[in-house]
């Protein structure tokens, strides 16, 4: 444990010396003489072995001569730079540039010449010279010259030029060099140019003060003090003071509004060009940054302003849980010292903004005290049918999508429902949301960010018990047989009226000769229905299975047939023998009759129509008129509207009803009389 003690107090006294620059007393000229036997030299100040050595300042544009074929190239040997330090007394020091060189004697070399260039600054130059006696007896040894009278100032960049005197070309040696900076600890306690003096700081977070002192600062200066944010510079606040010289207290007190990490106490002398030095009490509470967020709620945008110049990448997200936020899709920007906007933004409670910087991460979620949010979603289920119902308090369009609850989660768009303020939407749900992976997702699709709104883990628990369904299904049951047996009475005593209805049901040869068989007194409804439709479109798809619920409601047994299946076969399956066929129009029927027609080109009229009639017999063809139009069915099937279908069955259902009224409302027959293809 000793030794390691030692070791690093002998590293750091190491350090120390590093740092201490040389002092110097007087600046001058030295001269040394090399002995050849052992290497040792004998060294008088101002002379070389008893012999004067002149040193003086020295300015010449003369130039250079030719070479002489008697002084060798290496005239300038073991060229050296370094720094020293003259004091006068405390806190008053200055630097001075110390250059050395060994010469190579020479009867034609009467002296060298010490230069120095910076820039902006004109060349001082330094000669010394050597008597002709001096030179001759020392001609071919080697002397060693040493100049230290050359003013600089910190961290200035200097370039050292050695020549000949007289100048000879191509025998000059140039060096350059860097004086210390205040960087130096040397430097900072005696240069008056790296003076700055020491801040000391105590902060008071409950009063937001901080009382600021100064140390070691110059003795015969005014020191002012401030507080700033550091940016590339320190731009100053209202906060600033001046503490005279002769005060013997060197302390002031500072208040600050928030505590910002590039908040600064900077210092500095009264003087010009005087070094600056600042300290940055909140260095570290980087998280005070990122409360600057403002929403426009007008114009829908978010913004932040850095109070501080920070390398942050800025990302809007959304949060999942309490340490989950996740990023929404081009939304990343890089903050610096200009402002971070983000257009159309949905106000959404769950909507965030992350900070992410070298220290972490930060999120700051500027609508999570919203009293209610924008809009919202609730989900109700019952008996056979679940519904979403969607609110808003203001104008906007959201998308209703049915979700896998998978990794990755896969969502499926099934509506895009336009909401006014304050009106509720309701939409019913073709999935059954009840299983434990189905979810109901909602966003916002009218604008660039936006949150979703997941619900999953659907309970059901407002659906009936099952005792409860088949008690209610028995009674359903009970009610139809009884209808049936009712109905079965009626059509037996009226087996006249209904034998000539299914006579003028049949589809003559002739399609344009075809009228609605007229009914007179008291007119029911079929013993059963068959409802053709188009199965792989879905909207229809969905209106079938509606028809198919209102029709069992009036006590009316329904049968669903897919029309595309039926073109396959020789002929639609009717059971029973007298139900009625009723075809749902869509778009999709288009292709299906195309195919009875085998696909050709240039078929007739009454072609199409006995080819098709071979194939499937419809009495009644309906349409949705929200979706569809009366165009858009062919002319030679005369379509009724789904709504007036839907009012004559229940009409017919009310026991009161005794208007006449034609049955069906609109029939055409697409099956000719083809005993083998009669339907069973």
């Amino acid at each position: 444990m000793r030794s390691a003690l030692l070791l690093v107090l002998t590293v750091c006294g190491a350090l120390a010396q590093n740092d201490l620059i040389r002092r110097m007393q007087e600046c001058g000229t030295h001269c040394s003489q090399f002995h050849n036997s052992f290497g040792q030299r004998q060294s008088v100040a101002g002379d070389i072995c008893g012999l004067p050595c002149k040193a003086k300042n020295h300015l010449s544009f003369a130039p250079c001569k030719r070479k002489s074929v008697l002084l060798s190239g290496t005239v300038f040997q073991n060229v050296t730079v370094s720094t020293a330090m003259k004091c006068e007394r405390k806190q008053k020091c200055s630097l001075h540039l110390q250059v050395s060189s060994t010469i190579q004697m020479s009867e034609l070399l009467q002296g060298v010449s010490f230069c120095t260039v910076s820039p902006g600054m004109l060349d001082r130059c330094r000669v010394v010279t050597f008597p002709k006696a001096a030179r001759e007896r020392l001609a071919g040894q080697q002397v060693e010259v040493k100049t230290d009278c050359f003013h600089v100032g910190p961290s200035q960049d200097v370039q050292v030029m050695l020549k000949t005197v007289p100048n000879y070309c191509h025998l000059s040696r140039t060096q350059r060099y860097r004086v210390e900076g205040c960087d130096n600890a040397d430097l900072r306690s005696n240069v008056p140019e790296c003076i700055t003096g020491k801040i000391a700081y105590v902060v008071d977070m409950e009063k937001q003060q901080l009382s600021v002192s100064v140390l070691d600062m110059l003795e015969d200066r005014d020191y002012h003090l401030r507080l700033c944010h550091k940016w590339s510079i320190c731009s100053g606040t209202e906060a600033h003071t001046l503490i005279k010289r002769e005060n013997p207290f060197k302390n002031t007190t500072f208040h600050f509004p928030r505590p910002l990490p590039c908040l600064c106490i900077e210092g500095w002398s009264s003087m010009v060009d005087a070094p600056r030095v600042q300290v940055c009490p909140f260095r570290n509470r980087t998280e005070e940054l990122w409360s600057g967020v403002i929403f426009d709620p007008e114009e829908e945008v978010l913004s932040w302003e850095p109070a501080c110049p920070v390398g942050a990448v800025i990302t809007l997200c959304q949060r999942v849980g309490d340490n989950i936020c996740a990023d929404l899709v081009n939304s990343t920007q890089t903050a610096g010292r200009m402002k971070v906007i983000y257009t159309k933004v949905d106000p959404h409670p769950t909507l965030c903004m992350k900070f992410t910087t070298q220290a972490g991460s930060w999120i700051k979620c500027p609508f999570a005290d919203m009293p209610l949010p924008a809009w919202g979603l609730t989900v109700t289920t019952g008996a056979g049918q679940q519904q979403v119902t969607l609110t808003s308090r203001i104008k906007t369009k959201l998308s209703l999508g049915v979700c896998q609850n998978s990794e990755p989660l896969t969502c499926r768009d099934i509506a895009s429902v336009p909401m006014e303020t304050m009106k509720p939407v309701t939409v019913n749900l073709t999935t059954d949301i009840c299983q434990p992976n189905v979810c109901i997702q909602v966003r916002r699709v009218d604008v660039r960010f936006s949150a979703s709104l997941l619900q999953c883990n659907f309970q059901c628990s407002d659906w009936p018990p099952a005792k409860v369904l088949r008690d209610i299904q028995q009674v359903e049951w009970l009610l139809l047989l009884a209808i049936a047996c009712v109905t079965a009475v009626i059509v037996a005593a009226l087996a006249g009226n209904i034998m000539l209805t299914v006579y003028q049901r049949r589809c003559p040869k002739n399609w344009g000769s075809y009228h609605p068989v007229q009914h007179s007194a008291a007119v029911f409804p079929p013993a059963a229905v068959t409802l053709l439709h188009v199965a792989d479109d879905n909207g229809q798809a969905s209106q079938a299975r509606d028809l198919e619920k209102f029709l069992l409601s009036v006590g009316v047994p329904v049968k669903l047939v897919n029309l595309g299946e039926a073109c396959t076969q020789e002929a639609v399956p009717v059971e029973p023998h007298n139900a009625l066929p009723v075809l749902l129009w869509s778009k999709g029927c288009n292709q299906h009759l195309g195919r009875l027609v085998g696909g050709q080109r240039g078929v007739t009229r009454p072609q199409m129509e006995t080819q098709a009639s071979e194939t499937v017999r419809v009495d009644v063809v309906t349409y949705d008129s929200q979706t569809t139009t009366a165009r858009e069915v062919p002319s030679w099937l005369t379509a009724v509207p789904l709504k007036e279908l839907r009012e004559l069955f229940t009409q017919i259902h009310n026991q009161a009803y005794t208007t006449p009224q034609a049955w069906p409302p609109s029939s055409r027959c697409l099956q000719s009389q083809v005993p083998k293809r009669s339907p069973v």
